[in-house]
């Protein structure tokens, strides 16, 4: 426990909208008060809450002049006033958001918790003088000037992230991708000419290459400096995460705001700790299959605990395909494990989603091993060297 509450650190300022209500009025809210996130009421009862990124990725689903926000949505949990900010952590990175709301239960919400916030009142204690070296992500995906806005948006889905620094071949930064803007100036319009809205308008191809369309004068910190020097600058720059370089501009690594709430949300209990995420089609899955692949999962990272390391995130995006065999559909299970000792990425593809998420684990498990082997040579080698005397 970090021992500050959820009060201290609150707004009771949010906005809010009926879950009936139109799509578009909801968009107005967002253009006219840019709140983090509405809040979405059936009468005087909390439902859920509605996000800006939830409304640009429902434009590959819905009508936009016909959705209502009971169509695009999420669910969250309500986090209570005496809280403490590790749980509530813990509880942003489980549920995919970056604020909450807050109250004493579903009658009775005063008001909403930002990631943001949250970690500016943590790095005022001892947590922000801690380098930002020690929580980035240093395996870090990186794409060129020359490669194209296809290439992009498959690597995001292939790795299940949502930036990428665009380096030059030396590692030096050049520029940045977001899929945010990927999906706003590519795919969005793409939807909205099936309705007419850019009829006659010319649509950016997908083979643009990335050097025409990049972030330039990227927001970067030094591996070096403190976690409050790089929380100050998300929040002066209204950004989540930032790209890590040394003086010579290279690259060595990212540093996003779930890398820092992760270490937090550790601090609710010492031991082993994983979250999994689930996406996709997800929502789909009946409670019997959804439990069984958590347990399967937890089974697989107890197994491999010494590889795995002692925290990380599990991102599983389920896809279900309209085809049957016996009447069971097709899956496809995306999975990216991201620990404090590495990653893993696999895909597995079959009949039933258990099987398909039991097919991504397999493939993973000899990643893992290959792993274990090549540090037992490493480790062979070495001693072989030392044995004689170099």
């Amino acid at each position: 426990m970090v021992g500050i509450s959820v009060q201290e650190v609150m707004t009771e300022k949010f906005a809010k909208i009926d879950i009936n209500s139109s799509l578009s009025e909801a968009i107005g809210i967002f253009e006219k008060e840019d709140p983090d996130l509405i809040v979405v009421f059936d009468g005087k009862m909390y439902k859920g809450v509605l996000t800006q990124d939830l409304i640009i990725r429902s434009h590959l689903k819905w009508d936009p002049i016909k959705a209502k926000v009971k169509d695009v949505y999420k669910t969250a949990p309500v986090v209570k006033l005496e809280e403490d900010l590790s749980v509530t952590a813990k509880l942003m990175i489980e549920i995919d958001l970056r604020s909450l709301p807050v109250g004493k239960d579903k009658n009775s919400i005063i008001g909403v918790i930002s990631d943001i916030t949250l970690l500016e009142r943590i790095v005022k204690e001892e947590f922000g003088k801690r380098k930002v070296e020690e929580f980035m992500t240093r395996d870090v995906v990186t794409l060129g000037p020359e490669d194209t806005v296809a290439k992009a948006l498959a690597t995001m889905r292939d790795y299940a992230i949502s930036r990428i620094p665009i380096v030059t071949e030396e590692g030096k930064l050049e520029g940045l991708v977001t899929l945010h803007d990927l999906i706003v100036r590519f795919i969005k319009p793409r939807f909205k000419a099936q309705f007419g809205e850019v009829a006659g308008e010319k649509i950016p191809p997908f083979s643009m290459l990335l050097r025409d369309i990049m972030i330039k004068g990227v927001i970067t910190i030094d591996p070096e400096a403190s976690v409050k020097e790089a929380v100050e600058l998300m929040r002066k720059y209204e950004i989540d995460g930032l790209v890590i370089v040394d003086r010579e501009n290279v690259v060595r690594g990212v540093l996003t705001v779930k890398d820092l709430l992760l270490p937090i949300s550790r601090m609710v209990e010492k031991k082993t700790k994983f979250y999994l995420q689930l996406g996709g089609d997800a929502h789909s899955l009946s409670d019997f299959t959804r439990e069984r692949i958590v347990a399967d999962m937890r089974r697989f990272v107890d197994r491999y605990e010494e590889v795995l390391g002692n925290e990380g995130i599990i991102y599983l995006n389920i896809r279900r395909f309209p085809e049957k065999l016996r009447g069971v559909h097709l899956y496809q299970a995306r999975m990216r494990i991201v620990t404090d000792k590495g990653q893993y990425i696999a895909t597995g593809e079959t009949w039933g989603a258990i099987q398909a998420v039991h097919d991504a684990l397999r493939a993973i498990e000899r990643q893992i091993l290959q792993k274990i082997e090549l540090q037992r040579d490493v480790k062979h080698t070495r001693r072989f060297i030392e044995y004689l005397g170099f």
